[in-house]
């Protein structure tokens, strides 16, 4: 059976194997700009410590993780009980569309794409509401169109934006959904990545509020899965209860909880994202030729200035010289001018500045390189 290159991920970046085979990359060489994973990567020392813990394959992982589990709870700071942790926070996000099984699902647009697969494969109904970059959304409007049994989902920061919103923004969303009988699923999987902690509406219980994390993008672990689902504790236990108790893998809750251990890890990591991330903007802005939005997290979303750039031919010619980017173009409401990049360190940010310098100054000289032509 033949896939187009976005057919089994539903367009999401980090498809390095696809990107190999579609630019004729040798395996190694491509740079990922394209998923937005902690630059520093996973902590000093996990290979290690993963290596020592393989003999250990050979039992099963503890159900529910529970080691890590309670020691997430301290480091968040909220009761273990409204902890379910899983395969990534995309397992969690499905797991709990079909849990709910709403009748209608707001999302926002332009936004993850898992959302609306989730809420498909529940056999909900998808409405979006648009969330165009730079701006606020329109809560007056959305929340006039909230009923009971829907479910409203929202990204903070938002993705591909980056943009975060204030808590106190969005405080009265959550409640108006709950005077119209509606639950809010908050996907803040980059807040980690913002340093702005204060901004989560995780340490509220609330019947009808769930907020999922991704544990994966702040440890740099995409290829272990690792999240959280932070709910209701009566119904996180009975989830619990009848659930897959071996949801988390053994190698993933060892990873899980050695990453705990590292104290400077995460402000590291901070510091290298605001510094790396500034770096980025106000290059890329230098060269006249792109808007690049305000973002809280650790990726930007960049648009070309010029009505014809096209950025499938952009990525493949960046790809070509060993760097990938996200095309942002399949994201609802975004089109060919779009696309996303990843911050990651100083050497290969600036590996990617100057590319994308040197592949204007020859779009000046060939104008198919803004035509999107292939010959």
């Amino acid at each position: 059976m033949s896939h187009t290159f976005n057919d089994e991920t539903g367009g999401h970046g980090g498809d390095l194997a696809a990107a190999y085979a579609r630019w004729d990359q040798t395996a190694g060489k491509l740079i990922d700009f394209s998923s937005n994973i902690n630059p520093l990567g996973p902590p000093a020392g996990l290979l290690e410590c993963l290596k020592k813990a393989l003999p250990d394959i050979v039992a099963y992982p503890t159900p529910q993780a529970r080691e890590l589990r309670y020691r997430l709870a301290l480091f968040f700071n909220l009761p273990e009980q409204r902890l379910l942790l899983g395969n990534g926070a995309n397992e969690l996000i499905h797991l709990l569309l079909i849990l709910l099984r709403p009748r209608r699902v707001f999302v926002p647009a332009p936004s993850f794409s898992e959302y609306e697969r989730a809420a498909k494969l529940a056999g909900a109904i998808v409405e979006r509401f648009p969330l165009p970059p730079g701006e606020e959304p329109d809560y007056t409007s959305l929340i006039g169109q909230l009923t009971q049994g829907d479910l409203l989902v929202f990204c903070n920061p938002s993705n591909p934006t980056g943009k975060l919103f204030k808590r106190a923004d969005l405080l009265p969303l959550v409640k108006a959904a709950e005077e119209q009988g509606a639950k809010v699923l908050l996907d803040e999987s980059f807040i980690p990545l913002t340093g702005s902690a204060e901004e989560s509406l995780r340490d509220l219980e609330l019947d009808h509020l769930w907020v999922v994390i991704s544990l994966t993008k702040i440890w740099g672990l995409p290829g272990l899965r690792l999240g959280c689902l932070v709910g209701p504790g009566t119904e996180v236990v009975e989830i619990s209860r009848w659930g897959d108790p071996w949801r988390v893998n053994f190698l993933a809750q060892q990873a899980g909880l050695y990453c705990l251990a590292q104290e400077n890890y995460i402000a590291e990591t901070l510091t290298l994202i605001a510094e790396e991330r500034a770096y980025l903007e106000n290059h890329i802005k230098a060269t006249g030729a792109f808007e690049v939005f305000e973002a809280a997290a650790n990726f930007l979303l960049i648009r070309g200035l010029d009505p014809q750039f096209k950025v499938e031919r952009f990525q493949a010619d960046l790809a070509q010289l060993g760097l990938l980017v996200r095309r942002a173009d399949n994201f609802p409401g975004l089109d060919q001018r779009y696309f996303r990049i990843a911050v990651r360190k100083r050497a290969e940010n600036e590996r990617l500045v100057k590319a994308i310098k040197s592949w204007l100054e020859v779009g000046d000289a060939e104008t198919d390189r803004f035509t999107g032509s292939d010959q």
